[in-house]
């Protein structure tokens, strides 16, 4: 590896910061900030986040009424990815836009421009649990 990539890992070298528990904190959180936020009235929409590595989810609609089999799907995938691609989250169930812009009282700002603004703030966070422990809890419970 050469350029950017190689000093971000000789960074993460010296300070002691694990680059793939930092992403997959990052994932994870984002994935369940996405979740929380998505309003409720037959939990359809809070359980059909998707999240995948290098290409946008392609899946069908999950049944499932509440959020619990967004956060599995996402702590089972997070496991395996690794620091240096692009991960996709994705909601297809066919309103999805329609909540994001405002049509619940539960998120007047919608889920995902709040969860984009608040990226800083959830990197920030897992490059310091990174670097406070050598191992992150990734998901623990229910939505």
């Amino acid at each position: 590896m050469t350029g950017f990539g190689a000093s971000l890992r000789d960074f993460a070298k010296g300070t002691g910061i694990r680059m793939d528990q930092v992403v997959r904190k990052v994932a994870f959180d984002l994935t369940s900030d996405l979740v929380k936020l998505t309003p409720v009235d037959t939990g359809l929409a809070r359980s059909n986040w998707f999240i995948d590595y290098q290409r946008n989810p392609s899946t069908g609609i999950d049944k499932v009424k509440s959020g619990a089999p967004s956060l599995q799907r996402a702590a089972t995938f997070i496991s395996t990815l690794k620091a240096g691609g692009v991960f996709y989250i994705t909601n297809n169930v066919p309103y999805i836009m329609v909540l994001e812009y405002g049509s619940s009282n539960q998120a007047p700002g919608g889920m995902a421009r709040i969860t984009v603004a608040r990226w800083q703030q959830v990197v920030d966070g897992a490059v310091k649990a990174g670097s406070q422990s050598s191992r992150m809890t990734i998901y623990r419970g229910e939505a």
